[in-house]
C-alpha cells in the first residue's frame, strides 16, 4: 500500500555557488554524506541529488523544514538509498519501506521518495 510521495527538484548552481560551502554542507549533510560528495566526479550534482532526496523523504512524511527533523539523520548512501536515523527513526513509526530515486541533468537534480508496506 502506497503511503506517500515526495520530490523535490534542485538546482544544481545553487550548491556550486555557496559562499562558506563547508558550513553549509554540515547542516544538510552527515559526515558519510560529505565524504561522499567530495569523492563524486561532480561534487556539486551529487551534493544536490542528496538534498533533493532528503526533501523529498520529509515531503513524503508530509513534513516541513520547521517540524524539527534533522536532515543530518536522512542518512543517503552512495548507492542513493534512504535510511532513517537517530531521533528521526520516529517519523517513521509504521516502519513504512522508503523507496527512492534519483535524476540529475546540466542544471537540475531530482530526488523522489515513496512510503509503502
Amino acid at each position: 500500500m502506497l503511503h506517500g510521495i515526495g520530490i523535490d527538484i534542485a538546482t544544481i548552481a545553487r550548491f556550486k555557488n555557496q559562499k562558506n560551502k563547508k558550513s553549509f554542507l554540515k547542516n544538510y549533510l552527515n559526515n558519510e554524506e560529505i565524504l561522499l560528495t567530495t569523492a563524486a566526479n561532480n561534487k556539486d550534482s551529487c551534493c544536490a541529488v542528496m538534498f533533493a532526496l532528503k526533501e523529498a523523504v520529509m515531503k513524503a512524511f508530509g513534513l516541513g523544514i520547521g517540524s524539527g527533523v534533522n536532515f543530518r539523520d536522512i542518512a543517503v548512501n552512495k548507492n542513493f538509498k534512504i535510511k532513517l536515523r537517530g531521533a528521526n527513526k520516529t517519523i517513521n513509526k509504521n516502519k513504512k519501506k522508503i523507496l527512492s530515486s534519483k535524476t540529475d541533468s546540466e542544471k537540475y537534480a531530482l530526488g523522489l521518495a515513496i512510503l509503502c508496506d
